[in-house]
């Protein structure tokens, strides 16, 4: 004859038990990890963990012109947020790259412009660390916001000569004036980052045309 049936329950449970068991232990051992993470990585992990600024921004026109007789400030990008949030001027960041020119050391000691990839990047949209006229050409920035309607004007010219803002760099060199020049019929390319988490915000294309 079999087993009673209280009997068999009971063996039936002693087989369970274990298995419960071990995904309570796996469930510790998950939170834990969270905590540690947590705890290691503190406001950067829940940074990263964020989602950036939803915005649409388009290029409305670029000019410019090098190697011609176009001067870097006759080089203009002009950016427009078409919707979604507003960007603060202080945590969004620009990297700019395409074909053009930049003075290696500082044009006034008669350095020679040095052409071929340019890799431009904006710390931020703030007017700290940029030329005067920069403020001036975005005065829709002046709330320290970019909210959509507004164009961002940017300019070959826009670095300051002391604790500049732009980093430009050529042919993978530094030590340049921080200002740039773009070559005329080329495809710039433009991506917009959200520093606070390091993601992208939007990113788009437009060919030079040779400035008026």
């Amino acid at each position: 004859m079999g087993k009673p049936l209280l009997s068999r329950l009971r063996a039936d449970n002693s087989g369970i038990s274990p298995v419960i068991g071990a995904i309570l232990m796996l469930l510790l051992t998950i939170l834990l990890a969270g905590i540690t993470v947590s705890c290691v990585y503190g406001n950067g992990f829940s940074d990263s963990l964020s989602k950036a600024p939803m915005a649409v921004i388009e290029v409305e026109s670029i000019e410019g012109g090098v190697p011609t007789e176009a001067k870097y400030k006759e080089n203009y990008i002009v950016l427009l947020h078409k919707g979604g949030e507003p960007l603060h001027t202080g945590s969004t960041k620009l990297i700019i790259t395409g074909e053009g020119s930049a003075f290696i050391g500082l044009v006034a000691n008669g350095d020679q412009a040095r052409y071929g990839e340019v890799f431009i990047i904006y710390d931020h949209l703030g007017s700290a660390g940029k030329d005067n006229k920069y403020a001036l050409l975005n005065q829709d920035l002046s709330d320290d916001k970019w909210s959509a309607g507004e164009k961002l004007i940017l300019n070959g010219d826009d670095s300051s000569s002391s604790d500049s803002s732009i980093t430009v760099k050529i042919n993978g060199l530094g030590n340049t004036s921080n200002n740039y020049g773009l070559k005329q019929g080329s495809i710039v390319n433009i991506k917009v980052f959200d520093i606070k988490t390091q993601k992208i915000i939007a990113e788009c294309e437009h060919s030079v045309v040779l400035a008026r």
